[in-house]
């Protein structure tokens, strides 16, 4: 995780090109270990030492250095496939949790005026505990599950607020559309997801990833949020031990 942690916190720092170049590194992760920075740099019509510079940016030592980064990170989410108990689940999770992400959460939950949550099908029952819960102890907080109604509300969304999106899988054609909205409208974002590299972590302020397996059922999504009510209970009872005691 420590990986993508990087890549979050550095990635504004990039060109349009530099990105460009990440982007393609991403898309072929599963080949990294063979990749060759001269190989990179010809695909991409520049020199070596703009690969090296671009690893650089993203807080690593060289090409090298991301290359192991990035194989160890794919490496995990490879041995992390296979359907494990609720307990493994969460003991995954929690090796998941960045504490010091989970503390600039909390002072971003506490000090937003309007807290929106933006989730659909499975993943609405752990944004509907957070929610509940964040209106007994007096937040301004409000849950759509209808798209129209999403979208509209986080188009009124300011640099006040906080949005809180929830999908399994990081690709929920809805809850993407609605973050978008809320970026352009200044509002900080938080990403729930399961860990992958999704589409809506890549978008968020703050992300948290919470260790689940893909079941699918007739193609209907079956998996559990298990370890996602693990998440936003970890949320509410660190911003009441901070806030509350």
């Amino acid at each position: 995780m420590y990986f993508y942690d990087r890549l979050k916190e550095n990635q504004y720092l990039l060109n349009e090109t530099e990105q460009m170049i990440l982007d393609y590194l991403l898309e072929h992760s599963a080949k990294i270990k063979d990749l060759t920075v001269r190989e990179v740099a010809k695909t991409h019509y520049t020199a070596p030492n703009t690969i090296i510079r671009l690893c650089q940016k993203l807080g690593f030592k060289g090409f090298t250095d991301f290359k192991e980064g990035l194989y160890a990170a794919e490496q995990a989410k490879k041995d992390w496939v296979e359907i494990t108990s609720l307990d493994e689940q969460i003991v995954k999770t929690k090796q998941l949790v960045n504490p010091k992400v989970i503390d600039q959460i909390i002072n971003c939950i506490h000090h937003a005026e309007k807290i929106l949550f933006f989730a659909v099908g499975l993943s609405r029952f752990p944004a509907q505990e957070l929610d509940a819960r964040l209106q007994l102890i007096g937040k301004n907080s409000h849950i759509f599950v209808d798209p129209h109604v999403m979208k509209h509300n986080a188009s009124l969304l300011s640099n006040k607020d906080l949005a809180i999106a929830i999908s399994n899988s990081g690709t929920t054609d809805n809850v993407l559309a609605a973050t978008t909205i809320a970026n352009v409208a200044g509002a900080k974002t938080l990403s729930i997801t399961g860990f992958s590299t999704n589409p809506l972590a890549k978008q968020t302020h703050y992300q948290l990833y919470g260790f689940t397996t893909n079941i699918r059922v007739s193609g209907i999504d079956a998996a559990d949020r298990f370890s996602i009510h693990y998440l936003i209970n970890l949320l509410f009872n660190e911003y009441l031990r901070k806030y509350h005691t």
